[in-house]
């Protein structure tokens, strides 16, 4: 017999159960992403924030507001005519491109003019006045009203901050009323735009979305993968859906914070009055002053150059027409010009809207001519109108008797069809010989052709009735003539008026078509040889200013051609006309227009050149504005060469592929050293 061990018993001990422990690890999870994400958009803000942790901001406030980190601001003056005086008001706006919801800061700084008095006139600031502002849409509809102004520290200069809620087009209105009682107001317009989208805000929102929705389907999809009902999943899952969704307003907020939906900048304090001196551009180098100051640089802030409207153009190897200069004049081509003219004598009516200038088709009928007979010729349409008339009544007789042999031809056939279906019913009882329905049938047919003949010679009848009545309508003692536009073109010259009586072969309207005109130059004759050896031109009008036009370009005839060179010189002038035909699809040239045209004697060599907008003379220099990249220009010495007629060939100064500025340089002349 054996020995029996004892059983010792223990206590169990506690082990979470697997929907515990999926739990924690789906938090801890959960956990980890969003932590992850957070770390991933805080850090960079919190790096910024830390950069800036030690620097005094009182001090740049102090140094923005002595000039030497200025903003960039807008200006604007209003005088202001009362009869109790006349006073001025000077804006100042910073950004001077607001944005929606972003604040914009305003001064308005007040004078008046004074004439005499102890300090000898002149302006006076306005100190101690109630001013109010106000904010209207550029249609006048009301946005803000009694906004309350500061002092900023200058006589007469009161400020005031308002955040424009949405992007558009207002006006800030200032209403002062000074301090002896006078009143008066002033409005500036306030252009609004919209704040840029800040994409990381979207992009990081999306990435919340997708981790949140995937969180809580991950941790169903799980329970799933159990066998726990769909019920029972969605019961299991709440807790963490509710945990996840906090995460996400959490996780929003925090997105929210660093990096907000609209792009947000920094707006530097209004400089006081006086100092924003040079705030739009700083000159950084005054140049050589041997060259005139070439070599300066000056920075323009990207909001002064969209102000200034600034635009710049590449220095290319091109060939430009330049050469022999000469004046001409538009003519029209011989066959592109005729004349109206009436067939007979009589009165003229023109058709509405036929005037100088109207356009008119080939085969158009532009009016009429109305020719009235004398007496006699009216004695002689008299005698024609009553032989007419008789002829009419006539034939109105003819017609009468024929419909009323046609009425008797029918009712023979009548007869006849009756006589045949009696005859036809005797036969079929045996009463009658078929030999008597053959002879009813023949009767029929021949009463039938009677009818159709005599129906024949009634339509003929009323035909001749209806010609002799238009006879008798024709003689009349007024004649009507069609006026029609031989040619498609412009009328340019009206010689008769509406019920005029005019002579026939007179000249009525002239009528010019100008889709193709000539150009007929004057050369003097010891430059003959200079323009045969040459087959290109441009020209430019006088009634087409900024635009020039090329002739001969591409070696086709779509942009004109050199037609011939005059024969003769002319004794006076000693010149010999050059005429070239050019197309003018829009009619922008009109006939007699004058024209400059430039003769290319280059051979078509090609060279560095740049627009004659960026050529800017200065002390008997030429110079250009080379835009550098981003804020920074540079004044240029150039040499120029030969001159097209538009673009200046460029000897040396500048590279081709450099940029140089074509519009704006008013602005950059003022703001470089010593403008």
């Amino acid at each position: 017999m054996g020995t029996r061990k004892p059983t010792i018993k223990s206590n169990p001990v506690y082990q979470p159960s697997f929907g515990a422990r999926k739990s924690v690890r789906a938090f801890l999870v959960l956990f980890a992403t969003f932590a992850f994400f957070f770390a991933l958009v805080a850090t960079p803000a919190l790096r910024l924030v830390s950069a800036h942790g030690d620097e005094d901001h009182g001090e740049q406030k102090t140094q923005t507001q002595t000039g030497k980190t200025a903003a960039p601001i807008r200006t604007a003056e209003r005088n202001v005519q009362t009869p109790d005086g006349q006073f001025k008001v000077r804006l100042r706006q910073t950004p001077p491109d607001p944005r929606a919801g972003e604040e914009a800061q305003f001064a308005a700084d007040l004078s008046e003019q004074v004439e005499g008095g102890f300090g000898g006139g002149g302006a006076l600031p306005l100190e101690a006045a109630k001013v109010t502002a106000r904010v209207t849409t550029a249609a006048g509809a009301a946005v803000a009203s009694n906004l309350a102004t500061h002092d900023e520290g200058t006589p007469g200069s009161y400020g005031v901050h308002y955040a424009f809620r949405d992007g558009g087009e207002y006006k800030t209105i200032f209403d002062i009323r000074t301090s002896d009682n006078r009143q008066f107001s002033a409005d500036f317009p306030v252009s609004i735009v919209s704040a840029p989208v800040n994409w990381a805000f979207w992009l990081g929102l999306a990435i919340l979305i997708l981790l949140s929705a995937g969180a809580i389907f991950g941790y169903y999809n799980s329970w799933s993968r159990d066998g726990v009902t769909a019920r029972e999943a969605a019961r299991k899952t709440l807790p963490v859906a509710i945990a996840t969704l906090v995460f996400f307003a959490l996780g929003t907020a925090a997105l929210a914070y660093f990096a907000p939906p609209h792009e947000r900048r920094t707006v530097a304090a209004l400089p006081p009055a006086g100092a924003e001196t040079q705030t739009t551009g700083t000159a950084l180098a005054t140049g050589d002053p041997a060259l005139g100051g070439s070599g300066a640089i000056v920075i323009i802030p990207k909001e002064s150059q969209l102000l200034f409207n600034i635009r710049t153009a590449p220095v290319e190897v091109r060939r430009i027409v330049s050469g022999l200069k000469v004046t001409g004049a538009v003519r029209a081509r011989p066959d592109a010009r005729l004349v109206i003219s009436p067939p007979v004598s009589g009165r003229v009516f023109f058709n509405r809207g036929v005037t100088i200038g109207s356009v008119v088709g080939r085969g158009e009928q532009v009016g009429t001519i109305e020719q009235i007979l004398g007496a006699p010729e009216q004695a002689s349409l008299e005698g024609q109108r009553i032989q007419l008339r008789t002829a009419a009544l006539e034939q109105q007789a003819r017609q009468a008797e024929q419909n009323a042999l046609a009425q008797q031809a029918r009712t023979r056939l009548t007869q006849a069809q009756r006589e045949l279906q009696r005859a036809t019913n005797l036969l079929e009882v045996g009463a009658a010989p078929k030999k008597r329905v053959e002879e009813a049938q023949t009767a029929v047919k021949l009463a039938q052709q009677e009818v159709a003949s005599a129906e024949q010679q009634a339509r003929v009848a009323a035909q001749q009735v209806q010609l002799a009545r238009q006879s008798v309508a024709r003689v009349d003692p007024v004649r009507t003539f069609p006026l029609v536009s031989p040619v498609t073109g412009s009328v340019t010259d009206v010689k008769a008026v509406t019920g005029q009586q005019v002579e026939a072969g007179a000249e009525l309207l002239s009528v010019v078509n100008l889709s193709t005109v000539l150009l007929e130059a004057q050369v003097f004759e010891k430059d003959l040889a200079t323009v045969r050896d040459s087959r290109r031109a441009t020209y430019t009008a006088a009634g087409i200013p900024g635009e020039v036009y090329a002739i001969g370009e591409g070696g086709n005839s779509d942009g004109g051609r050199l037609v011939t060179i005059g024969a003769s010189v002319n004794p006076q002038t000693r010149t010999v006309p050059v005429i070239f035909e050019v197309p003018n699809p829009l009619n922008r040239l009109r006939d007699g227009m004058f024209v400059e045209i430039t003769m290319d004697t280059s051979g078509g060599a090609q060279v560095l050149s740049v627009p004659k907008q960026a050529i800017v003379t200065e002390q008997g220099r030429t110079f250009v504005y080379i835009f550098k990249g981003g804020e920074i220009f540079e004044k240029r010495v150039v040499t120029l060469g030969s001159e097209g007629q538009d673009y200046y060939e460029i000897k040396s100064g500048v590279q081709a592929g450099e940029r140089v500025v074509t519009e704006g340089i008013y602005q950059l002349r003022s703001t470089q050293p010593g403008a």
